[in-house]
């Protein structure tokens, strides 16, 4: 489990984030409506990857972005410059970041 103000430092220190789509995006209005986990992923001293999904800090439960929008405004504010997420569940994207340490072998 990792809370928001976790994310950024790990950022820094070469994590990349892993994007979820747990229920497909459907149109709603002027946005779209989903469901999308965040994982934050990292190499472990032994070249393996840890995964910490981004819970809420009230119950510590993961946290399910539900609209386009929302999950948007988040890649934003953790300063991704290229966006892109998948809209299908059950696929999986990733976030990548300049001090990103990504496996070349690493797939999601």
């Amino acid at each position: 489990m990792i809370l928001a103000t976790h994310i950024q430092p790990a950022i820094e220190d070469g994590a990349w984030i892993e994007v979820e789509c747990v229920e497909a995006a459907e149109p709603s209005g002027n946005t779209h409506r989903g469901g999308w986990k965040i994982y934050v992923c990292a190499l472990d001293p032994d070249g393996g990857v840890q995964r910490a999904v981004h819970v809420t800090g009230r119950n510590l439960e993961a946290r399910i972005f539900k609209t386009v929008k929302g999950l948007t405004s988040f890649a934003l504010e953790l300063g991704l410059h290229v966006i892109s997420f998948p809209v299908l569940a059950g696929k999986w994207g990733i976030w990548r970041f300049g001090t990103s340490k990504i496996p070349e072998d690493h797939t999601v």
